[in-house]
């Protein structure tokens, strides 16, 4: 018996010194292996992701022959750069010498046009989607829930199957091989609605009712109280939508003829033809490409993490 052993006639339980260093011990380690075992998990994930990134960063500053006689066998030298470290890829990319704009390469004008699509797509969003995510989540009408699981069905059906219509409704609309055309299409999104809808149908009714009371309209309580309360939801869907115009491929690709008019992602697959592809110009174009997203999301993540902060505690 040890020496903090009490007798077991005294009422009180019989406590092993032992024992307990023991359940201390191994409530230690699993901690510590479970940290172990996160921190290797997500440096697994984290490596995942960036070999690529690495790899067309580092290649970006290379030559196509630079290129293709470091790639087998696979070491530093196929993801980093170590001799004739050039900026003349990023100059082409940019169609800022006359070589590259006879090749159709003109990235400054592509990324542009995507910036200023994008941008219009989020803001006729914000106007027309948060208008119909506001009548789901806070207005009174017969059989809205019908209409909503309507409008969520929509989100099912795969954009490769809508091509075909949405190119007809397009062409008799005479906006094809315009500018609207990258814009238009994507003005009203189901998942926007559907996001808002629950961002909104979370905020306290009494907001509505004391806002009636001071004698506002649907209209007022729109824009004076429920948007400024959610700005973080707000700015969320604006990125995802902001996302999915800007990396949008197959309906520019399919509604824009014109080489003047192609967006960004477009123009980059533009130079994958029957020629061999400069694979250093190339690269550098995916990363003036990818330079936007990564700026913008910077820029309000703390939107987007406020956001799904607030969903959470919700």
């Amino acid at each position: 018996m040890t020496q903090n052993t009490l007798l077991p006639e005294m009422g009180k339980p019989i406590v092993n010194d032992d024992a307990v260093r023991a359940a201390r011990r191994d409530r230690v380690l699993r901690q510590i292996f479970g940290t172990l075992g996160y921190v290797v998990l997500y440096m697994a994930i984290a490596i995942i992701f960036l070999i690529p990134l690495i790899y067309v960063l580092g290649n970006s500053f290379r030559t196509s022959q630079a290129i293709w006689t470091s790639v087998f066998p696979v070491s530093w030298r196929s993801f980093l750069p170590y001799e004739g470290i050039s900026f003349f890829n990023y100059v082409q990319a940019l169609g800022l010498d006359a070589a590259s704009r006879g090749l159709g390469m003109n990235l400054s004008r592509a990324i542009g046009i995507s910036f200023a699509s994008s941008l219009a797509v989020v803001l006729c969003s914000l106007l027309f989607n948060t208008m119909a995510a506001y009548f789901f989540a806070r207005l009174e009408f017969p059989r809205k829930n019908i209409l909503l699981i309507y409008v969520i069905a929509t989100m099912m059906i795969p954009q490769q199957v809508v091509l075909v219509p949405l190119f007809l409704v397009a062409q008799n609309l005479g906006i094809t091989n315009t500018f609207w055309a990258l814009v238009v299409p994507w003005f009203a999104s189901p998942f926007i609605i559907f996001a808002l809808t629950q961002f909104f149908a979370d905020l306290p009714k009494e907001l509505d009712e004391a806002a009636t009371m001071d004698g506002a309209n649907y209209w007022q309580i729109l824009w004076k109280v429920i948007v400024p309360n959610a700005v973080p939801g707000l700015i969320t869907v604006s990125l995802l939508e902001f996302q999915f115009v800007w990396n949008e491929f197959y309906w520019p690709l399919i509604a824009i003829n014109k080489q003047q008019l192609y967006p960004v992602q477009v123009a980059i697959a533009s130079q994958f033809t029957d020629r061999d592809p400069q694979w250093g110009r190339v690269f550098a174009a995916m990363v003036l490409a990818s330079l936007p997203i990564i700026l913008i999301f910077l820029v309000l993540q703390r939107y987007f993490f406020r956001s799904a902060a607030i969903s959470g505690m919700k």
